[in-house]
């Protein structure tokens, strides 16, 4: 079986959830034994590939590109959307207008891909639940939930400490995009309010956003950790804070979870699906729901949803799912 990743162009140079998907899904099925090329031209030659998995709808412009392309030479198209209507962030006070104007212009552009491709692979069944919300038509799916690595499994802390020796004993991890979105602003001063240290793992999206966040003396910023010592980090911190506006469910939730630290998550999106009652949950920007958050994780134990997690989402058995959804796609 030969299969073509389609996603934006940027997908290495500017990380985010869809490239730790991407990615992971890839070496994933190149495990089991299945060809995964990657291509973001959107004229193609599609004649070697079985089918074509293009990835995320919030960057519609080359998604609908890649998907014009492989209907026009007859392809199977596999997508899978990463969708949640960004409108309460757009919305919120000080915003900019034409970002919501612009997302709402492109709908039409999004409900094609949504009616006309063969297969769709949410998330989760809540993600499902708000496409057939948002649009009419909807291909057949399936849910394929994100995972974790497997190498995480069994992450001690002690490498992360030897690297960052002057990192407090106790702190509070958020690895994510430095971005308005993850809304790690509203941590840092929740945070700083409980005398508690927050380290920021992540690519910077936002300059201005990163310099006023990193003003704030109970913050540590360490750049983008991968691998090991990213399993590491998760295990040293004593939480995991992903307060963002929206999440599906949140990679760095799962993996903190699966490294066995106390997750705390945003309420807005997928992670209820994935976490259930085995995650704190906070609303953005009540601050109550972040206060109470915080403190009730120095005393919850992270061994049911580490269990959990372990049990149901490393990468491992995603890729297998994905690969049994193409397999029964084709076979029609």
């Amino acid at each position: 079986m030969k299969i073509l990743f389609q996603a934006r162009p940027d997908f290495m140079k500017n990380p985010a959830g869809d490239t730790v998907q991407l990615v992971s899904t890839g070496q994933g099925l190149k495990n089991l034994g299945i060809e995964v090329h990657f291509s973001a031209d959107p004229n193609l030659d599609l004649t070697p590939y079985d089918l074509v998995h293009i990835f995320n709808l919030t960057r519609i412009k080359e998604s609908y590109m890649f998907f014009c392309n492989a209907q026009k030479q007859q392809k199977k198209i596999v997508l899978s959307p990463i969708y949640w209507p960004p409108i309460a962030f757009l919305s919120r006070e000080g915003n900019h207008t034409n970002a919501l104007a612009a997302w709402k212009h492109m709908q039409p552009m999004r409900a094609r891909l949504i009616r006309e491709s063969h297969l769709l692979l949410p998330n989760s069944q809540i993600e499902m639940k708000v496409l057939q919300q948002d649009f009419p038509e909807t291909a057949p799916y399936q849910v394929i939930p994100n995972g974790f690595p497997d190498s995480f499994l069994g992450a001690l802390p002690d490498p992360f400490r030897e690297q960052f020796p002057a990192i407090p004993e106790e702190f509070v991890l958020c690895a994510a995009r430095i971005s308005p979105r993850k809304n790690q602003l509203w941590l840092a001063k929740i945070s700083q309010e409980l005398g508690l240290s927050v380290v920021l793992l992540g690519p910077v999206n936002d300059r201005a956003y990163f310099q006023t966040l990193t003003s704030f003396t109970n913050v540590y910023y360490l750049g983008t950790l991968q691998g090991k010592l990213l399993a590491s980090a998760y295990s040293a911190a004593k939480a995991h804070a992903l307060p963002s506006w929206f999440e599906t469910p949140g990679l760095s939730s799962i993996e903190a979870g699966a490294c066995g630290t106390v997750v705390i998550s945003t309420d807005q999106g997928s992670p209820r699906e994935y976490f259930q009652d085995m995650a704190l949950y906070v609303r953005p920007l009540h601050d109550q729901s972040l206060r109470s958050a915080l403190e009730q994780s120095f005393q919850a134990s992270p061994q049911p949803l580490m269990k959990h997690i372990q049990k149901h989402y490393p990468w491992s058995n995603i890729s297998q799912m994905t690969l049994e959804a193409y397999q029964t796609l084709l076979q029609e």
